[in-house]
């Protein structure tokens, strides 16, 4: 079997699509910490990015991320994390989704909004 390529599995995260949206999951491993032994704030940010864009896709033809606000929270050192979007809003070429990363027993880390643009909705 194949191992899966690009950018998403290196870092070690688990794509979960449901039928409307999708979410993001990693267990935290040593290669995801930052100097200070916490969970690298880049991580996190991947793990929205990933979870509003796809969720985005379920709706329109190749969403771009055009803006994010991306906030910051807490930290962990292990566990696992966890990346859930919803939308806020859709329109025929823009979209506005909120994230929010948590830890174990929901524990929030960051949370954010990202916008996506699609020169055409899904067919």
């Amino acid at each position: 079997m194949e191992k899966e390529r690009g950018y998403i599995p290196y870092c070690g995260i688990e794509v979960i699509e449901e039928e409307k949206e999708c979410y993001t999951r990693t267990e935290i491993r040593p290669e995801h910490l930052n100097p200070y032994g916490m969970v690298h704030g880049g991580l996190m940010y991947t793990m929205a990015d990933t979870a509003t864009g796809l969720t985005a896709g379920k709706y329109m033809d190749v969403p771009v991320t055009l803006d994010s606000d991306f906030h910051f929270v807490r930290n962990v050192s292990s566990g696992v994390l966890t990346a859930k979007a919803e939308i806020i809003r859709g329109g025929k070429h823009v979209m506005w989704l909120r994230v929010r990363v948590v830890a174990d027993d929901e524990i929030l880390l960051a949370e954010g909004t990202f916008t996506y643009y699609s020169g055409k909705g899904k067919a």
